[in-house]
């Protein structure tokens, strides 16, 4: 081991507080939330030290030659630690309000055991050095979250669970094909001398395992068309789960497209088009998803979708835009802490929602924020922050991401190129940022202004709506994201510009950013009044789906649609191939043992005939021997012989009493016990020299090789 072994020790702890805390959950369930207070806080005092070197180009690293075969490496540079530091930061806000929202729920110790060996494994990979030590704690991560999906262990549970651990095998699977295809030992390249090792072998060479690598990353992202497994996924599962899967777990995903498109393909046009257009098709898909939700987590759980689309555009840029990319990559930076803080504060207050009424459709839910303004500020912090209203921190990084598809479409024009398709393009960013303000419109209008037919008078009596101390945690955090939004030159820029050396982006051209100017106040403007108009079209044409399972929503689920249909469809077409080929080999072996008869007894009846035609000529007949009874000749004829003189015997010493017995069968009975004993014997001995005979040739080969 080399370098600072506390990155390895972040990582590693959790993991090991992971068995104390099930062992103590079982005694007593609180046992086990506390244990994960005690090591989110732990964990996130250590990262904090690391992220404060990383500021002060301090990086640290640490390396375990020849862990797993090809080594561990770890390094807390200046965006690797600070996204670890998003990491600890979540962990600690969800296992404090866990503290709340377990206080009734069932396998709390599970919970605990595989959510600590998560956070470990997520820590690990936001410090990751390599291609492999990303992988392999990627894949940890993946197992792992796996029991959070099921955790209720309904059929709705259990069959999101299932999605999301097909998704999650398949995908391990193909990145670990593209590993192993990447040339010239790319796969243990450290990350600070990728992009160099990279471009010596050349684009073209990479794109094959650059794709296979990109199935896995982009099935956690969340990125069409591998996303089936969010919207199912974060709905059942307990509501800090779901934040951590939203907030964090699709971060990981995201860490591996930025390296894909940052490093390994650095350069490649095509490739960050690629990204772009997926990341277009994904924004666009989330949000209507989202509209046509009428539950209040997969609500959220389609709005992550549709927020990982626009970090996707950001990361396209990166990669179109070359030496240019500084504004793109601090928007993609930006909105990737920004996404995280946000639906930390909304599936909290989705959980407090959950946890107070026991419902998650909004028909049930409408009017429980009425009469709880801290409840109410939090979930205002969270919804204007994710719909890009001016003051509040995702203004900012949308405003980044929005003037680099302006840069793209000016470089281009300069060079002479159709921009018809990258104008739509922003159209449908602005159109995506509407929606997303009509979807959370949705959610707040529902929660705060309509009132409950029913239970309105009960839900105005919950005052308290969680304990001090998470309640104290989530307005907290809330209230990061306009903190964010007024002081955008030292936090976003902040954050820009710790990730530039590991994203090797360029500066932005003009510093500091003009966040507030007037080109990007009008791209919010617009983009406000597209979502205000949106949910005036859809309030009143009586499109607001507040049952839990919305018709509409299910036509689009492309699970159940494509994906099952198509793998059925294989499975059948394998089987009928299977059975083709089955009957036809049969068919082969029957016609070769028909075939082998008749050859058979062709050379059976020339053999016979031969023998015979040799007896008639040329060898004289020979006379038989008579066979013998019993025993062999020698038995029989010693039988004989004792048979013989026992009959003189009887009949004159013994004529009173005369001798029944027979020799002849007494020699032949013992004849045969003896040769039976010696061939046991001979059986034995030639099984032992045959076994001495192999061992012997087995040692030779080894002393020759």
């Amino acid at each position: 081991m080399q370098g600072n072994v506390l990155l390895f020790l972040v990582a590693v702890v959790p993991m090991l507080a992971a068995p104390l805390s099930y062992a103590l959950g079982r005694k007593r369930a609180m046992n086990a939330v506390w244990v994960m207070v005690t090591a989110a806080a732990a964990v996130m005092a250590a990262l904090i030290g690391l992220l404060v070197s990383a500021a002060q180009g301090a990086a640290q690293s640490f390396q375990w030659d020849g862990f797993c075969g090809l080594g561990l490496s770890m390094t807390a540079d200046g965006f690797r630690a600070l996204y670890a530091c998003v990491a600890g930061l979540m962990w600690l806000i969800t296992s404090v309000f866990s503290l709340d929202y377990f206080k009734h729920e069932e396998n709390v110790g599970r919970y605990a055991f595989f959510t600590l060996m998560t956070f470990g494994a997520t820590v690990g990979l936001f410090l990751s050095g390599t291609l492999f030590s990303t992988f392999l704690f990627f894949e940890v991560m993946s197992l792992a979250s796996y029991p959070w999906v099921a955790h209720e262990e309904d059929p709705a549970a259990m069959r999101a669970a299932q999605t999301y651990l097909y998704i999650a095998i398949i995908g391990g699977l193909v990145t670990l094909m593209g590993l192993f295809l990447l040339p010239n030992g790319l796969v243990i390249v450290s990350y600070g001398e990728l992009s160099g090792a990279a471009a010596a072998v050349g684009a073209d060479r990479l794109w094959l395992p650059a794709l296979l690598v990109l199935f896995g990353f982009g099935a956690k992202a969340g990125s069409f068309p591998l996303h089936i497994w969010l919207p199912k996924a974060h709905p059942v599962a307990p509501a800090p789960a779901s934040a951590l899967l939203s907030g964090i777990l699709t971060k990981a995903g995201v860490f591996g497209m930025l390296v894909l498109t940052c490093l390994v393909m650095k350069g490649s046009f095509a490739w960050g088009d690629l990204i772009f257009r997926l990341g277009v098709i994904t924004m666009l898909l989330g949000a209507a998803l989202a509209i046509l939700s009428g539950n209040l987590k997969r609500t959220l759980a389609c709005s992550s979708l549709s927020q990982i689309g626009f970090i996707m555009v950001g990361i396209g840029l990166c990669g179109m835009l070359g030496e240019e990319n500084g504004l793109a990559a601090y928007g993609t930076v930006g909105h990737m802490v920004n996404h995280s803080l946000f639906k930390l504060v909304l599936f909290l207050c989705a959980g407090a929602v959950a946890m107070n009424t026991h419902q998650l459709a909004l028909c049930d839910v409408q009017g429980f924020g009425r009469k709880k303004p801290l409840f109410q500020a939090a979930f205002l912090c969270g919804a204007l922050g994710i719909s890009g209203v001016p003051l509040f921190s995702g203004y900012l990084s949308k405003s980044l991401l929005h003037e680099g598809i302006l840069e793209l479409i000016a470089h281009l024009q300069a060079q002479g190129q159709s921009v018809a398709l990258y104008q739509l393009s922003e159209y449908a960013f602005l159109l995506a940022g509407g929606m997303t303000l009509c979807y959370m419109l949705k959610l707040y209008v529902c929660l705060f202004v309509k009132k409950h037919p029913t239970r309105q008078a009960e839900y105005d009596g919950m005052k308290r709506w969680a304990f001090p101390l998470p309640m104290g945690a989530l307005l907290w955090i809330a209230a990061l994201i306009p903190l964010i939004g007024v002081l955008p030159q030292v936090l976003m820029s902040g954050f820009g510009s710790l990730s530039q050396s590991f994203l090797e982006a360029g500066t932005p051209a003009h510093l500091p950013i003009a966040y507030f100017s007037g080109e990007n106040l009008l791209g919010a403007l617009k983009s406000i009044v597209i979502g205000l108009a949106l949910y005036g079209v859809l309030w009143a044409l009586g499109r607001r789906k507040q049952g839990e399972k919305s018709k509409t929503a299910l036509r689009f689920d492309l699970e159940d649609m494509v994906y099952r249909p198509v793998l059925k469809l294989l499975s059948w077409v394998g089987y009928g191939v299977a059975f083709v080929l089955d009957r036809l080999l049969d068919w082969v072996v029957l016609f070769l043992k028909g075939l082998g008869m008749v050859l058979g007894r062709l050379m059976d009846g020339t053999g016979d005939g031969a023998v015979y035609a040799a007896q008639k000529t040329v060898l004289s007949p020979r006379q038989r021997a008579r066979p013998i009874p019993v025993g062999n000749r020698f038995t029989f004829a010693l039988g004989t012989f004792m048979d013989g003189f026992v009959g003189l015997l009887n009949l004159s010493f013994y004529r009173r009493k005369p001798i029944e017995f027979s020799f002849v069968a007494a020699f032949a009975a013992l004849h045969e016990e003896v040769t039976k004993e010696s061939r046991q014997l001979t059986r034995s001995i030639s099984f032992g020299l045959l076994m001495f005979c192999l061992g012997l040739f087995a040692t030779l080969v080894y002393l020759l090789y």
